[in-house]
Formats: C-alpha cells, sequence, structure tokens
C-alpha cells in the first residue's frame, strides 16, 4: 500500500487547533514539540471510525486493560528481545505522568536521580517538583555523534550519591541509539550503585536507517530486574493526544511499589487512546516502515542542505527520533538561538536551554514533516542568517 504522508500543505498544518502549529500563530513554521505531520495510520483510523460510528466511547472494559498489556508484551520480545510478562505491565496516560510515578515510588525527598544531559525537558520538572536532587552528566559531542562518558558518571555517583537513572533511550534530543557497550557500561554502574533505571524508549519505534535499538531491560536478567521501562504509541503513530501509554516492570516487586498509588490517583486512560494503540502495534506496521523511509531520508536532507548551505551549524545526524539536535554557538546568536529563529526566520525551535545547562546556545528541530515544509523552514533559516 502507499501511503500519502506528503498530504498537508503547510496552510493545512496551521489550521490546526493542536499546539504545535497553533501556539505561534500563522506566521511561524512549527518545528518545536515532538509531533509528526504526517496522516495518521489508515488502520489507525479505521478503528476510531469504529468507535465513533458505533457510538461506543464508553469506559473501556478490563479485556481492553488486557489486550493492551499483552500487545506490548509481544512486540517488544518481537522486536527488542525484551521479555516483560503482560501482569508486569501497567497502562497509564502518558509516559511523562508515569516518570513522576516512578520518582515518587522508588526515590525519597532529596535522594539524587542521575540523567544524561541534554535531557528531555521533563526529566528536570519531576526531580524538582518532587523535591529530589538532579544528577546531570553531560553526553560528549564526539565528531561522528554524541557519547557516554561512563567515567564521568560513575564519579558523580560515587561522589553525590543517588537513588535513580533517568534513561532516554533513544535519546531526546540527541538523537543516540546507544550502542551495546554504552548501555552495558551503565548497566554496570547501577548494578555497582544499587539504581533503578527509568528507561524511557518512547522512540524505540523511530530507530532510522543505519542504527539498531537496544532495550537497556534486554541486556540481561540482573538489568532487567531493576528497569521500568516506559513506551507509548504516541510518537511513533503520533497519537500524543489520546493519551495512553505503558510501563513495563522487571520484577513484581518494582511493579508492586508503583501500584501503591491508586490506579483512580495515576489517572486513566480512554477507550479511544487503547483502541488506536492497539491499532497501531498491531496493524500499522506497513504504515510505519513508510514514516521510517520518509524520515530517514528528511535527515539526510537535513544534513545535506546543512552541510551545503550553513555549514557552520553543527548536527550530528540523529540515529533515531525526528529530532536534530543543532550546535549554533558558531553563529553568535546568543543563549536562546531558537528566539533569534523565530523573531527573524519565523521558524519555531525548541529552545536549548530547555534541555538543560549544555544545551545553551544549541536548539531542537522537528524535521517529522513534509518535504515541502522542511525545504522552506531550511530556506527561512538560510536567508535570515544570511
Amino acid at each position: 500500500m502507499r501511503y500519502d504522508l506528503e498530504r498537508y500543505s503547510r496552510a493545512e498544518l496551521q489550521g490546526r487547533t493542536g499546539v504545535k502549529w497553533h501556539r505561534d500563530g500563522s506566521a511561524a513554521i512549527a518545528a518545536w514539540v515532538a509531533d509528526m505531520d504526517f496522516p495518521i495510520a489508515p488502520e489507525i483510523r479505521a478503528a476510531i471510525d469504529a468507535l465513533v460510528s458505533s457510538d461506543d466511547l464508553g469506559y473501556p472494559d478490563p479485556s481492553l486493560d488486557a489486550s493492551v498489556r499483552s500487545a506490548f508484551s509481544r512486540r517488544v520480545r518481537a522486536r527488542y528481545q525484551l521479555v516483560v510478562d503482560p501482569d508486569r505491565v501497567v497502562v497509564v496516560s502518558d509516559v511523562v505522568q508515569a516518570i513522576y510515578v516512578c520518582v515518587l515510588a522508588f526515590t525519597e525527598p532529596g535522594d539524587g536521580i542521575a540523567c544524561l544531559t541534554p535531557a528531555y525537558p521533563p526529566f528536570f520538572s519531576a526531580v524538582a517538583d518532587t523535591g529530589r536532587r538532579l544528577l546531570a552528566c553531560d553526553l560528549v559531542a564526539g565528531e561522528e555523534r554524541f557519547e557516554v562518558d561512563l567515567a564521568a558518571l560513575d564519579s558523580l555517583l560515587r561522589d553525590q550519591g543517588a537513588r535513580m537513572l533517568l534513561l532516554c533511550n533513544p535519546h531526546n534530543p540527541t538523537g543516540r541509539s546507544f550502542t551495546r557497550a554504552e548501555l552495558e557500561g551503565i548497566a554496570a554502574i547501577a548494578r555497582d550503585r544499587d539504581l533503578t533505571v527509568i528507561s524511557d524508549e518512547i522512540h524505540a519505534d523511530l530507530t532510522l536507517a543505519g542504527a539498531t535499538h537496544l532495550a537497556f531491560g534486554a541486556l540481561d536478567s540482573a538489568s532487567s530486574e531493576r528497569t521500568v521501562t516506559l513506551s507509548s504509541a504516541s510518537k511513533a503513530f503520533n497519537l500524543a493526544g489520546l493519551r495512553c501509554a505503558v510501563a513495563a516492570f522487571g520484577s513484581d516487586s518494582l511493579r508492586d511499589r508503583f501500584e501503591r498509588f491508586p490506579a483512580h490517583a495515576r489517572g486513566s486512560v480512554s477507550v479511544l487512546g487503547m483502541v488506536a494503540a492497539l491499532a497501531a502495534w498491531e496493524g500499522a506496521g506497513a504504515w510505519l516502515e513508510a514514516a521510517l523511509r520518509a524520515l530517514s531520508s528528511n535527515r539526510d536532507f537535513l544534513v545535506a542542505y546543512l552541510a551545503q548551505h550553513l555549514p557552520r551549524v553543527a548536527i550530528r545526524p540523529p540515529e533515531a527520533t525526528y529530532l536534530a539536535w543543532l550546535d549554533l554557538r558558531p553563529l553568535g546568536l546568543g543563549d536562546d538561538p531558537a528566539g533569534w529563529l523565530k523573531e527573524h526566520a519565523k521558524v519555531a525551535l525548541s529552545p536549548g536551554a530547555d534541555f538543560g545547562a549544555s544545551g545553551s546556545g544549541h536548539s531542537r528541530l522537528n524535521f517529522g514533516t513534509t518535504r515541502p515544509v522542511l525545504e522552506e523552514m531550511l530556506a527561512r533559516i538560510a536567508a535570515a542568517l544570511a
């Protein structure tokens, strides 16, 4: 089947009510929040249409929850060799909610929580809002990609102490798909320091051509037992607004501690979100492959465009996600180049500082859009900088 991923023009996108295109008005091209601009998979649309056409929008039956848990368990075993008992999977409204509950369940106020920076902004808020201490370990900018400084991470945890590691794998915002050696090094540190690892793997299905996703909980049994894997169909299938995610626990004790927070306090998931997730995971594989081909092509176009027209903008090609981490410091645009570009180029990127202190002078660009929109976005940036 051929999928028309280029269906929507910029004018049509700017007519949407979602926050991505609505926030900055019709003058700006939106390239910030992690939503794609592709049409959703027809299998997902059909599943949602069937609910709506039959007025079947009541409370979800527990059997639907069980189906989501089982579908996720089958999927990650087949794709990533991550073995998770469906009884150790909890359906939640979104990954950020699960991060907060994990912080509350597995640490105490004042405990140290480590993460690799730059980092997904809710990592910072989850630590700050709950009265924990952030232990930031910067990734090292290598020639081709960002790399984990295992010695620095071990030293940080030895000196500062920690109870938890918040890991984003694949990594947002740098787009890294960490190697087995890197993940095994992190696992050894987690074992030595007795850390609970919260592995946000929401971007796993967005691993691009040339890379392989390795699930942290699949490294070995010892790593699995201390890991909570968070995921959702929301990023890869563009369903964020439907609010359905999963938390998969490597042991009964982890699940039981998480579930000390009553289900009603954790919120509930809509029947639309569950049915859409099932349709995505069980029926939309061909659409995902087409989307990955488009994203890999967009990534390669972006890298080539910057090399030709904006060679001073440093980019290390992302191996996963549809997010590019741009080092704009050589251009002299100050600590917040995204603010400058919004004003002068009318392109809205994510400010680098949102991702931690190491993000100063950087911006995150979302290339999960149509090629004409991406071309116009880059042309605007080049013209403004010229």
